[in-house]
Order: C-alpha cells, then sequence, then structure tokens
C-alpha cells in the first residue's frame, strides 16, 4: 500500500467503516501485521494510526488519459483494498483521478481491487478553474490552470493580463459560497465568479 491510496477502515470518530487516504507507513513489525501507518478518514478528515493484515496484491488493467491521449496500463492495489470514483492516486510520478470502474461486468461507483476488471482514470496533476469576470451587463469567460490543493476564497484578488478581479462567489460541486474566509480547493470548484476590482487613487495633496 503506497501513500495516497483509498483502503476501508474503521473510524473512531465516524463510528462506521469509511475510506481512508494513507498518508505514511510501513511493513508491520509482527507477522501477523502486512501495514502499520497513518491514515486520515474521506469523511471527517480525522487522522489515525491503523494496522492492516498481510494481503495479497493484485494487478488492475486500467485506461488512463492525458490531454487527448490515452494508454492502457496495469496498476497494483491490495486484493481487499476499495477503489471509489474520484479517489485521487500517485502512479508514475503522476497524480491521477478514478473517474470509471468496472467490476463483474457492470460499472458501479465503488469496490474492491478483486472484483474490478479495468478502471478509467486521468492525469491530475493540474486542473482548468473556470470564470466568470462580471462587467455590468457583460460576461467575460476565462480558464486557469493550477495544482489541485491550490485553494481560492471570496475576496481573494486574480489577475488576467492587465485585467485585476475580485472573487465574489465560488461554485462548488455541491454548493455555492458566498462568504469570505471559507477557502475552496480548486478540484472541487465548478466555476469562480468575478467583478473587475476598483483601484484606489492616491490622495493628492496640496
Amino acid at each position: 500500500m503506497k501513500a495516497g491510496s483509498v483502503i476501508y477502515s474503521h473510524c473512531g470518530s465516524c463510528e462506521e467503516e469509511t475510506p481512508h487516504r494513507i498518508l505514511k507507513g510501513a511493513r508491520g513489525q509482527s507477522p501477523d501485521k502486512g501495514f502499520s501507518g497513518t491514515v486520515q478518514c474521506q469523511t471527517c478528515k480525522a487522522v489515525h494510526h491503523v494496522e492492516i493484515p498481510v494481503e495479497i496484491p493484485c494487478m488492475v488493467p486500467m485506461v488512463l488519459s492525458e490531454g487527448e491521449n490515452s494508454r492502457r496500463v496495469k496498476i497494483q492495489f491490495v486484493r481487499d483494498e476499495g477503489i471509489m470514483i474520484d479517489d485521487e492516486i500517485f502512479f508514475e510520478d503522476h497524480n491521477i483521478l478514478i473517474t470509471s470502474i468496472e467490476a463483474k461486468g457492470k460499472r458501479v461507483k465503488r469496490g474492491l481491487a478483486r472484483d474490478i476488471t479495468n478502471l478509467w482514470a486521468v492525469v491530475f496533476d493540474t486542473v482548468k478553474v473556470k470564470v466568470a469576470i462580471v462587467k455590468g451587463s457583460t460576461t467575460i469567460p476565462e480558464v486557469m490552470e493550477t495544482v489541485p490543493e491550490e485553494e481560492f476564497a471570496v475576496g481573494d484578488l486574480l489577475e488576467f493580463g492587465r485585467k485585476k478581479v475580485v472573487i465574489t462567489k465560488i461554485k462548488t460541486t455541491s454548493k455555492m459560497v458566498y462568504r469570505e474566509g471559507r477557502p475552496v480547493e480548486a478540484r472541487d470548484i465548478s466555476r469562480i465568479y468575478t467583478r473587475i476590482a476598483r483601484e484606489e487613487r492616491p490622495i493628492e495633496t496640496q
């Protein structure tokens, strides 16, 4: 199991089995412990230690897309490792995003590696964020490319050429954010709405 992989484990905070992302870890010291490491619950974000028994690895076929190009590869998981759509995994020096899963002849949202017959993923080193610049009755579309973990918040200033704009609201995959001080990661943004920033003129002195 590698850092960045997702496993299912009991979360003491959620009090149930939830997906966890591996932060760091190593082989367990005792023979019956295959993995000992630190994980983060993807539901409540709690970080804790887990011990996972030895598991048999398996290779899963995957179609990996980068831009307009796609290629067939194989990626290694533990047989009982849980995989979900929208999981982010580190593979061949790239962050990749799982976009589709096929298990037992059907498209599913999640599954165990041993049951998965094919995965589809895209290289996720950067994301394109759509920006709408509202100027009177006109809306100017822009696109910026950034890393998935880059944060944006209402009130932030952005620059597009000579245009300086201020963020007025952010549309995410689940809601609209209007308040300042609530940063949103680029990976979760559907569109950023902005207006032209007013430049303060220096006060003239006699």
